[in-house]
């Protein structure tokens, strides 16, 4: 027999149906009332007059005779109070703090605490915590500030409860202490009810302590506990509470309470309640690796319980609950409910601090807090211009919860990213955007700025709910809810703030209106005796189940742990009876096992640690479960369960690698490609590290993901210092100066602040060089291009003798193959000539070694696999434009003749090991006694072997099988390694 019907026996049969509508029936929660109304309703043959049935704190407003206050008016009231102490008291500071006051002083009322003396501990421990400050804190300065908001807290406490008593307002727990102080006044002057019922409560607060303890004495009420032998004994957290109350000779009054008074001699007596001692229970505790799979196992699990009973003709499905520890598992348990339970009930909210909507409006939010100002010269003075960044913009634009809007006005909302892509505008202002987006309605909504003003913000928030209701009205039931939480919302914030009449800042506005949507729940409508109840664990009080799955049975979760968010010390809250994180833990214990006490079947689920380092603690309750109420019941056996996922090769077995075979056509479009636009060196080395990779940007032709950053990335920062060595070198060769002096290179050094921010704004416009990241790379490049400097004067001293040939220079070459010709293709970076020896310089920003750059091995060792070794690429690339500049035999480049005769040397600078100097390839030879002529013979077999295999149709292109070169790749999504 469940508590509710077993209680609601106890009280109709000691009440004529003519007076039991005298009675009032108290409970924990809103849910426990109907379900006692069923269970009272049910004994009764004919009808009559039920009582008063009611949540404790609906109970205590009715008697206090006040209206309880929104959090928002609580906070300007508070901070109306303050401004009386401290007028300069800045309101956005106020927000920060002030919800714990709240909290703080709630708990004082709640919990019936001299507030004088505990606010006199507080002050205390601040003035310590004051003197032990050496330095003098000026007058009037933050510090000094904070602590005197300790000195006047039991003064704005008085004047805040004056405050709203004068307007019959109050807070939760100042309701509770009026009930309490006034308790002969409202129960016995103004009795509304001839007896009350208080049931299944576990921690009493001093004011709902001291209202029971008086209406008990005064013979109009009785407690009715409810609670298991197992955790009455042995000093279990779970029955701290209901221990103290039990020996108390007032609240154990009346014969329900009878059956608990001689529980330590159990199993002597018989009359004590012992379920979780004596009967069956079936407890599972199931292991998973992460939080998001538990809906999906728990589902797993019901299904099977469907198919184990048959559903034969007049089967009556067994009470379940499914209970979330975590409750922001509402949503994918909802999503995961296997389709044959087709009634249910959600006595949970869906909570808007969930929802699209509520990431939405953060970061709408985020868009106008983080505008930047531009500043632009305009006749005399200069004027700011406010821009929005390109971040933010496609944020907000690509939102899941406004892309229904897109799919039916799309052409300007892709029109303005693409423009602002394209233009590489990392920011732009109101007026273009809009202008941009052709003044579209949406765009104009969401790009309006806001200029700090609240009212303006509102304006605005108004209307993207008018352009986003219609679609999803008669649609979507939950966003069409979204949306009309947030205009209630919207409407109950602006009536606050305009009974103020005082503007409030973008800041303060953002934190009241994050935390209203935080708060608001969208209840579910449903049937509230389905068999299925999808709760959180507060809502079971006084609900028994015959099944129960339990989530985010973790420590952490369930308890909470040690969480305190008050300015009253620890000491100070044990010392004036105010609860900590102990009580806290306690509360839990006793609302889980209560829920196991008349539960035939309990499944726990729990998060399990997945990789190295990860924390994932089961609950202590389990603990609890296996070593205390294993050994007392042999009949209540905890299982250990574990969801492990296959093996990584059974998972790439059912994933297997991607192939695009080379039919026809795709060898046509090899070929086009080689003729038309070459064969490169990175190109080659791409195939070879990955060759899906090589498909899709060389013959398919995707495009890589193009994103705008306000940082320089990697390659870019390459290119900056490339750029001015080229210019560098195209300005002389103007000038027709070669071979440069050491005044040459003084001069380059002092210009290079110059140089950069010229070459800065030019490549990267709407980039800002003089802050962040961005200073950090341009200082870098300051000092390697002093250095490469002072390392071509040292060359100058050592006696070299260095003529510039060509800067930067795409070299191309012809190569025969099959009935027709390919193209081969480099870009050098400079060609130079030291003393009789072509030097081919690739410049290298990242570090390079001289030892990546030759072969140490045998000819016979590495020509078999010297175009797919990993680890040659650097080689791979200097091997090719020595190729590509040998092969410009008698033809002019940057106005030198170039002859295969020559010697040419190619090697690297790398700007991160300049001490290295020129790291020549000295020693990759095809043969012992190797001549340009061989050189170029060898080297053009080996670009054959490479085509044919490109063309081959028996070598697929396929994905690399080391997936680290997935990590950063632009295609990893259309290929699925996307993590």
């Amino acid at each position: 027999m469940s508590f509710l019907s077993e209680t609601a026996r106890y009280i109709f049969e000691r009440h004529s149906l003519e007076t039991i509508a005298r009675v009032c029936v108290v409970v924990p929660s809103r849910r426990a009332v109907y379900f006692f109304k069923q269970e009272l309703a049910s004994l009764s043959d004919r009808p009559f007059l039920a009582p008063e049935v009611v949540a404790m704190d609906d109970f205590i407003l009715q008697r206090a005779e006040v209206e309880e206050i929104d959090p928002v008016s609580l906070l300007f009231e508070l901070y109306d109070t303050f401004k009386t102490i401290d007028p300069h008291l800045d309101f956005d500071r106020f927000t920060s703090w002030a919800p714990v006051v709240l909290r703080d002083f709630d708990q004082i009322d709640l919990y019936d605490s001299n507030a004088k003396a505990v606010f006199s501990w507080v002050e205390a421990e601040k003035a310590i915590e004051r003197w032990k400050i050496d330095t003098t804190i000026a007058e009037d300065s933050f510090t000094d500030k904070y602590f005197r908001l300790f000195e006047n807290l039991l003064g704005v406490y008085d004047q805040l409860k004056a405050r709203l008593l004068e307007k019959k307002l109050a807070y939760r727990g100042m309701a509770y202490r009026k009930v309490a102080e006034e308790v002969e006044t409202i129960f016995l002057d103004k009795p509304s009810h001839a007896f009350h019922y208080f049931l299944g409560f576990n921690a009493l607060s001093q004011s709902e302590e001291r209202i029971l303890r008086k209406l008990v004495s005064l013979n109009k009420a009785e407690m009715l506990w409810d609670a298991d032998v197992f955790y009455l004994r042995n000093q279990h957290e779970a029955g701290r509470f209901v221990r103290k109350y039990l020996t108390d000779a007032e609240l154990s009054r009346g014969d329900w309470n009878k059956r608990f008074r001689n529980y330590r001699e159990f199993p002597q007596v018989q009359t004590v309640p012992s379920d979780l001692l004596t009967q069956s229970k079936n407890f599972i505790s199931i292991g998973v690796p992460n939080a998001t799979m538990q809906p999906k196992v728990a589902a797993h699990l019901m299904a099977q319980w469907e198919q184990g009973t048959g559903k034969t003709k007049g089967y009556q499905p067994p009470h379940t609950a499914l209970v979330l520890g975590d409750e922001n598992l509402l949503m994918p348990v909802l999503s995961s409910i296997p389709n044959s339970y087709d009634d249910f009930n959600v006595t949970m909210g869906v909570s808007l601090r969930n929802s699209l909507l509520y990431s939405l409006v953060e970061s709408w939010f985020e868009l106008q807090r983080n505008v930047v100002e531009f500043r632009r010269k305009e006749g005399q003075g200069t004027i700011a211009i406010p821009k929005f960044s390109y971040k933010h913009i496609t944020k907000i634009l690509h939102h899941p919860f406004i892309q229904k809007y897109w799919m039916e006005n799309e052409g300007s909302f892709r029109t303005l990213l693409r423009t602002l892509r394209d233009e590489n505008r990392l920011f732009a202002d109101e007026k273009e955007i809009k202008e941009l987006g052709g003044n579209e309605p949406l765009i104009n909504t969401l790009f309006t700025r806001w200029d700090n003003d609240s009212s303006r913000a509102t304006r605005q928030m108004y209307r993207l709910i008018d352009l986003l209701r219609p679609l999803y009205v008669d649609k979507d039931a939950i966003e069409t809810e979204y949306l009309y939480e947030f205009y209630t919302i919207l409407k109950r914030l602006e009536r606050v703030l305009d009974e103020r009449r005082q503007p409030v800042s973008i800041k303060s506005y953002r934190r009241f209106l994050l935390e209203l949507l935080r708060q608001t729940k969208i209840p579910f409508s449903g049937e509230p005796a389905a068999p299925l109840q999808i709760m959180g664990m507060l809502e079971t009080r006084c609900l028994d189940f015959e099944r129960v799955i339990i989530l985010s049975v973790n420590e952490g979760t369930l308890p909470t742990g040690k969480k305190q968010n008050s300015l009253i010390p620890f000491d100070a809250a044990c010392e004036f009876g105010l609860p900590t994180y102990m009580d806290a833990d306690a509360v839990m214990s006793y609302h889980f096992f209560r829920l196991l006490q008349r539960a035939k079947e309990v499944i726990f689920l729990h998060t399990v640690p997945a990789g190295d380092g990860a924390k994932a603690e089961p609950s202590r309750f389990l603990l609890q479960l296996e070593y205390e109420l294993g050994e007392q019941n042999k009949q209540a056996k905890l299982q250990k369960k574990r969801v492990e996922f296959g093996s990584e090769r059974s998972l790439e077995e059912e994933l297997p690698v991607l192939r695009i075979t080379k039919n026809e056509q795709i060898q046509r479009e090899i070929l086009q490609s080689l003729a038309n636009r070459g064969l490169y060196a990175t190109h080659l080395n791409m195939y070879y590290q990955c060759s899906l990779k090589y498909y899709f940007k060389r013959i398919a032709g995707v495009a890589e993901e193009e994103e705008l950053s306000t940082t320089l990335e990697a390659n870019d920062f390459g290119t900056w210092v490339h750029e001015v060595l080229e210019r560098i070198d195209r300005e002389m060769i103007e000038r027709n100066v070669r071979v440069y002096e050491r005044a040459d290179y003084e001069r380059f050094t002092q210009q290079i602040p110059s140089r950069l921010e010229a070459v800065f704004q030019e490549k990267f416009p709407g980039q800002v060089m003089n802050e962040g990241q961005n200073l950090l790379l341009y200082n870098l490049a300051k000092r390697n291009l002093r250095n490469y400097f002072q390392l071509r004067m040292d060359e100058l001293d050592a006696g070299y003798r260095v003529e510039v040939l060509a800067p930067e220079q795409k070299l191309v070459a012809t190569l025969a193959y099959g009935q027709g010709t390919v193209q081969v293709a480099g870009k050098i970076d400079r060609l130079e000539r030291v003393n009789d020896v072509i030097r081919i310089v690739d410049y290298k920003t990242g570090k390079v070694d001289a030892k990546n750059l030759d072969l140490k091995v045998n000819q016979d060792e590495w020509q078999p696999v010297f175009l797919t070794n990993q680890n040659w690429d650097v080689m791979r690339q200097l091997w090719l434009y020595k190729y590509l500049v040998l092969k410009q035999n008698d033809k002019r480049v940057g106005g030198v003749e170039l002859s295969a005769t020559q010697t040419v040397q190619p090697g690297m600078i790398s700007f991160r090991n300049l001490a290295a100097g020129f790291m020549a390839q000295e020693n990759l030879r095809f043969r012992p006694d190797e001549t340009p002529e061989t050189f170029l013979e060898d080297s053009e077999a080996m670009l054959t072997q490479f085509i044919d295999e490109l063309l081959d149709p028996s070598r697929a292109f396929e994905q690399t099988v080391d997936r680290s070169h997935c990590e950063y790749c632009d295609y990893a999504r259309i290929c699925g390694r996307a993590n």
